[in-house]
């Protein structure tokens, strides 16, 4: 509930006061049909098997934006891709930053009511928490610099919302489960670490 309250009262008056910016033109000149923002959990389970746990693990929060364009629209379907750039804290274990895009297709349904299948792909920059020391020739030990590392991300996403006006205009709210793989986590050990994330997000259409 906490963060359907920051998603209505700081992201939304966010979205609506976007529209007049530079950012919006340039958005724009991508003739991109929306842009989107998002808040989101994740967790380290195995997809849809630990799909539980989104709502009764400890909260790992996440928050992400970027901008949807169309490649294909008809009356009742949607071909489209979106890409994003977003961030995330789990506590005791990493922080990432993601880039990546989405390919999706959405069905729309009566009284604006939306489904939506999304494949994504992209780059994970993972800040491991833990600290790291090495020990020089004579045995003493200094903390090494951690700066991350580079790795990849894929997934799945499972969409539905609706079409709604805020602030007169309109835009599409909706809750996306997101199980995605990040790799190469840990070669010898867990060369594929399993993510479940659930998005809280909005598009704010543009066109």
């Amino acid at each position: 509930m906490r963060n359907l309250y920051l998603f209505l009262f700081v992201v939304l008056p966010f979205a609506n006061s976007f529209g007049s910016t530079d950012s919006t033109r340039f958005v724009k000149k991508l003739k991109a049909e929306s842009v989107q923002f998002n808040l989101f959990n994740n967790q380290y389970y195995f997809p849809f098997i630990g799909m539980g746990a989104i709502f009764t693990a400890k909260y790992h929060p996440g928050i992400s934006a970027g901008f949807v364009k169309n490649i294909k629209k008809k009356k009742k379907t949607t071909f489209y891709y979106d890409a994003k750039f977003g961030i995330y804290h789990h506590r005791f274990s990493q922080t990432g930053i993601q880039l990546y895009g989405d390919l999706g297709y959405r069905v729309t349904l009566p009284k604006n009511f939306f489904i939506a299948g999304e494949f994504g792909l992209g780059y994970l920059h993972a800040i491991i928490h833990q600290k790291t020391f090495e020990a020089d020739n004579k045995g003493t030990y200094t903390k090494v610099n951690n700066f991350g590392k580079p790795q990849a991300m894929t997934g799945l996403g499972i969409k539905a919302g609706k079409q709604i006006a805020v602030c007169k205009k309109d835009g599409r709210l909706f809750i996306n489960y997101q199980p995605w793989f990040q790799f190469p986590f840990i070669k010898s050990y867990v060369p594929l670490l399993p993510n479940n994330s659930l998005h809280l997000g909005f598009d704010l259409i543009i066109k």
